[in-house]
């Protein structure tokens, strides 16, 4: 090979050296702008890895949209796809979704009065608009974007000199470059996303009303993140069109995923959808709203990339659609959807809150010249083209996508504006060096420190709101009745703590149950970090309920905002309610050590705070002696296991043994716990043991709960998922 290279890519994929040029195997999100920031031609060689979806990274791994649209635009070139057949039909149809929309739609219910709403599309004809592409002089098919090359197990292809062979039972892609040969992983597994501690941020208070930037830029900016945002309402907030890894950024800026239960999509375009599977995967269900064309078109998108049927989908979500042009309440404020003008249907909206009105475009072509060409062309309604001249430029806050053309609003159009218009708009999907000195527009600044907050009168109720927010995400509340809400509210007290600040001191009684809102706090023992509590973690539960003494210091690592509950109101709040037996039952398997048996876990150490307290509550820990056989063969999981300590063995159908428990070790694989599969194994007891035990039941509950997790071991063809690596 040229240079006999391989270069492996931050955000993953690898790129093989030839003397055609590079190819790439894999294609995660945002793939091009490793390229391009190395100074790198983008390939236009790509090769489909085996699984189009890691449930790992929780990413597309054939996200070839950009790929595309860089090699297409900007290179006038198509790409060359190597795939299997079986992978070219769904590379197909998931691309022709993304670039043209759905093959059939009907919006009649979307709009109040249906087709005779003032403002109806014909969408269909709009999206006909963006087809057509100069160079080409017709409309723009899939066919001059991809060329794809079928690969068959163990049937050299030559390309341009260079030979390329599928060996599916050997899982590579064998690749001869003249005299030169490289092997390719063919199943390749590109790094998880890790997750750091977040001990070195500040505690972070939500706004009344405000937004947090995720990513400012668009697609082909190496140096910027894909446009993505939080809109905070009474301190809840809600992920719009979030990018990649948003939801492991958040974690590791230590923001309770209890603060963000709620995601606006606004198309399915991979810069704007990639990172909503990624926090449903992570952290569980969402609500999600958005119109029921975009919410077809992701959930086929999803189904497509994954393997996973429609209903399956669909399960990991709650749909809130949403209709045009007509106000829904979220979180106290109310929110005005409207179709844009884009390449597939596009949804942008506003909000308003207590006397303020935030707007958000989306992605839309917000261009005078452009409407009346598509109304003279018949591209328009009438009534389309007098919204969008209707266009908010009043409103407080003005997110606007400043785009590449002809996708999206000009730069020259914005900067046309009056200047107090300018003085409210913040621009998006666009780079700082496309944005003239002393304009008056500016690009907003991205984290959580830089939020941009507006001022609105206090709401009697939004403190409420807020602590009701925070409690309902903890699984222990998750039963409480509504009627007890009041009750909760007269008792809980905010409180807060100064970093190095001593919460809790070793060898005192017990005096508060808390709740973090924000910050987090180290638990120390003998003076050594034993774990991090973040937001959305609760403690102080043991000490009230065993009236004992506290076992460890629990001090601030950074400055913090609480919840804090009396130990009378406390223990009187739960007395003869479900959460008495559930925090009971946790302080339990806790003093057995269940903590470190998860911890001993790879994947189950990952899962978030709440997530883990979720898990601990459903464990029993148990004990067998010398002799015993705990687990035969059954049509489905009875119970499953962690593994504590002691030395048993899994044994196969014939008692032979194939597997001696290792702490850690998570017995329980979804294909035997969903029925889909008898399972034919022994469990026998060598020594002495003890081990958490979950029933059957509860284990189903808790693959609910966590789909990631269920997804990633869903194939798995034995009881045992030891998840070691």
């Amino acid at each position: 090979m040229k240079n006999e290279k391989t270069i492996s890519l931050p955000k993953g994929g690898i790129i093989l050296e030839t003397s055609i040029g590079g190819i790439q195997l894999g294609a995660p999100p945002e793939t091009i702008k490793d390229s391009i920031g190395m100074n790198r031609d983008v390939p236009a060689i790509f090769i489909a890895p085996k699984n189009l979806f890691s449930f790992k990274k929780m990413a597309n791994f054939i996200d070839i949209e950009f790929p595309c649209y860089y090699n297409f635009f900007f290179k006038e070139r198509k790409i060359t796809l190597f795939c299997t057949d079986e992978q070219k039909t769904v590379i197909q149809a998931l691309m022709n979704e993304c670039l043209f929309g759905p093959e059939t739609m009907d919006l009649s219910e979307e709009y109040e009065g249906g087709i005779h709403h003032n403002a109806y599309p014909d969408m269909k004809k709009e999206l006909e608009f963006f087809t057509y592409y100069p160079r080409l002089n017709r409309k723009m098919e899939l066919s001059d974007l991809i060329d794809f090359i079928i690969l068959k197990d163990n049937q050299p292809v030559v390309f341009q000199s260079v030979i390329f062979t599928l060996k599916k039972e050997m899982n590579i892609i064998h690749i001869q470059d003249g005299g030169d040969v490289a092997k390719l992983a063919w199943d390749i597994d590109f790094q998880e996303s890790e997750l750091k501690s977040g001990e070195d941020e500040e505690a972070f208070i939500p706004p009344d009303f405000g937004v947090t930037t995720l990513g400012a830029s668009h697609g082909f900016d190496p140096k910027g993140k894909t446009s993505g945002f939080i809109f905070w309402i009474n301190g809840s907030g809600i992920l719009i069109d979030p990018p990649v890894d948003s939801a492991t950024w958040l974690l590791e800026k230590n923001v309770d995923p209890g603060m963000i239960k709620s995601v606006i999509l606004t198309h399915i375009h991979g810069d704007h959808d990639a990172g909503v599977m990624q926090k449903i995967l992570l952290e569980g269900r969402v609500t999600l709203y958005t119109t029921p064309t975009v919410y077809k078109s992701f959930i086929k998108k999803i189904s497509l990339l994954t393997g996973m049927l429609d209903v399956d989908v669909m399960e990991l979500i709650d749909f809130a659609p949403v209709m045009v042009n007509k106000p829904i309440n979220i979180y106290g404020a109310y929110f005005t959807f409207r179709y844009r003008l884009h390449s597939i249907p596009t949804i942008g909206f506003e909000v308003s809150f207590n006397g303020k009105s935030i707007v958000y475009t989306s992605d839309h072509l917000n261009d005078k010249r452009f409407f009346d060409k598509l109304l003279t062309d018949g591209y328009l309604t009438e009534g389309r083209y007098q919204e969008f001249l209707d266009f908010e430029w009043n409103k407080d806050l003005i997110i606007h996508e400043a785009g590449v053309p002809p996708l999206h609003t000009p730069i020259d159009v914005l900067l046309a504006l009056p200047e107090q218009a300018k003085k409210n708009i913040k621009l998006v999907h666009t780079e700082k060096s496309r944005i003239p000195v002393d304009s008056g527009l500016e690009i907003p600044e991205t984290g959580l420190s830089n939020s941009i907050i507006l001022n609105v009168p206090h709401s009697v109720y939004g403190e409420s709101v807020k602590i009701l927010n925070t409690v309902t995400g903890l699984d222990i509340f998750d039963l409480t009745p509504f009627a007890k809400s009041p009750e909760f509210l007269s008792i809980a007290r905010y409180q807060e703590y100064n970093k190095n600040d001593y919460i809790i001191r070793k060898g005192e009684m017990g005096k508060y149950f808390y709740i973090i809102l924000a910050g987090h706090a180290d638990i120390l023992q003998n003076g050594q970090r034993k774990a991090i509590l973040q937001a959305g973690a609760y403690f102080g539960e043991y000490s009230l309920l065993a009236n004992a003494a506290t076992s460890s210091d629990i001090i601030a690592a950074t400055n913090m905002k609480v919840i804090a509950i009396t130990k009378d109101d406390f223990l009187r709040f739960i007395s003869n309610t479900e959460i008495n037996a559930k925090l009971r039952k946790l302080a339990d398997v806790r003093k057995n050590g269940s903590w470190q048996v998860l911890e001993a876990n790879e994947l189950l150490k990952k899962m978030t705070i709440n997530q883990k307290n979720y898990l601990e509550s459903l464990l029993e820990y148990t004990e067998s002696i010398a002799g015993e056989t705990i687990m035969e063969p059954a049509v489905t999981l009875e119970f499953g296991l962690i593994w504590k300590s002691g030395r048993g063995c899994i044994l196969n159908e014939n008692r032979e043994t194939i597997h001696e428990l290792n702490t850690g070790d998570f017995v329980g694989s979804p294909k035997f716990v969903f029925g889909h599969k008898a399972q034919n194994r022994y469990i026998s007891i060598k020594e002495d043991s003890s081990y958490f035990r979950i029933e059957g039941e509860s284990l189903y509950q808790f693959y609910g709960k966590n789909p990631r997790i269920h997804l990633l071991l869903r194939d798995n063809e034995d009881v045992l998922c030891t998840l070691k690596n």
